[in-house]
């Protein structure tokens, strides 16, 4: 009797034994699921937010083992009050800004997200005296209004924005400063709201605002390239990620050109991709206001922003250009000293190094 208790008590150890083998076995074998890296990106309601979104709904994020914390602005002040707080480590925002990011907390310049010189813009209504004069200056055939018909109107615009550059270009355009205008600050939501309920002379939009301004009959007077000035809208990294994680913010960059390659390569389907984000965010838009997002700001792949940062002969690059134009037009007004130029121009804050690294 106990020599057959022995002999099953035998059984069963042995037989936990194999179990507990095969259980290594399977263990040793298997692969752990990759943890997933978590960025935090923040954007507008603007077409340079579409790249993220395209990952996002196509799944390019998780096929990558990417996790995105999208953070939404109404635009670049609140934004940047965000990246004080260290709340974003990549994104997309306006030129201003993105100037104002690096000046103030050192954040880097990465990409370019798109040439919004055309959709910075300035609207009037259509039977404002503004628009009897045209080409008022020569060098500005497009240009609506004069120094008399603008001297002393008010203006609604967002201020430290890319409509700011404009509005700012547009009154030295028309030999006119600030000190010339009254100039009162609203988000862009609320300067539409304002400026339809009869506030104001002259309302600064962008896209896609401007479009919803269009179909309401507003008339553009001027816009950023009108005015003589280029826009750029700008791809930034915070100082952390830039420089404690360039991997992953290379990483997330190489997911932000793919959707731009996307868009060059559909934009009919971009498109309808772009509507949707816009309705997620309270907006609608018709199909030419749709299309106006594709063909009147001009995007750029890896091989095209490249070549925008390049220095050829120790000449600044087509980027730093731009930049040192729209930092010179802020001290003319001061609204930046020539010190924070400097800090910025030289601070190496336009830096190419994530695009070398895709």
């Amino acid at each position: 009797m106990r020599s057959r208790r022995t002999a099953f008590w035998s059984l069963i150890i042995l037989f936990i034994g194999m179990v507990l083998v095969a259980g290594n076995g399977c263990n040793q074998s298997s692969t752990a699921p990759a943890k997933e890296v978590v960025i935090a990106v923040s954007h507008q309601p603007c077409v340079h937010a579409l790249p993220t979104y395209m990952a996002m709904t196509k799944g390019w994020d998780k096929a990558d083992g990417f996790k995105i914390d999208y953070q939404f602005y109404a635009s670049g002040p609140p934004q940047n009050e965000a990246l004080a707080s260290n709340k974003w480590e990549v994104g997309a925002e306006g030129a201003v800004p993105g100037m104002l990011a690096a000046i103030r907390y050192g954040a880097y310049i990465i990409a370019i997200s798109n040439d919004e010189s055309e959709t910075n813009d300035l609207w009037v209504r259509p039977n404002s005296p503004i628009l009897k004069a045209k080409g008022v200056n020569p060098k500005y055939p497009d240009l609506y209004g004069s120094a008399e018909t603008v001297k002393g109107k008010t203006i609604l615009l967002t201020t430290a924005s890319t409509g700011h550059y404009a509005v700012i270009a547009t009154l030295k355009a028309l030999g006119l400063s600030e000190q010339d205008v009254k100039l009162v600050h609203m988000e862009q939501s609320q300067a539409m709201a304002a400026f339809e309920a009869g506030q104001g002379d002259i309302v600064q939009l962008w896209a896609p605002f401007d479009y919803i301004g269009e179909g309401k009959g507003w008339k553009k007077m001027s816009s950023g390239k009108r005015a003589g000035v280029v826009v750029p809208g700008v791809v930034i990294a915070s100082k952390k990620a830039f420089e404690e994680n360039p991997e992953k913010v290379a990483k997330w960059l190489k997911l932000y050109m793919r959707g731009i390659g996307e868009m060059k390569a559909n934009p009919g389907e971009s498109a309808k991709l772009l509507n949707a984000y816009y309705k997620e965010h309270g907006l609608t838009l018709d199909d030419k206001a749709l299309a106006q997002e594709f063909s009147l700001r001009p995007i750029f792949d890896t091989k095209e922003q490249l070549a925008l940062f390049a220095k050829k002969d120790g000449a600044p690059s087509q980027v730093e250009k731009w930049m040192s134009d729209l930092a010179d037009f802020f001290v003319q007004q001061g609204r930046i000293t020539p010190a924070e130029k400097e800090k910025f121009m030289k601070g190496n804050f336009i830096n190419d190094k994530i695009l070398k690294m895709l």
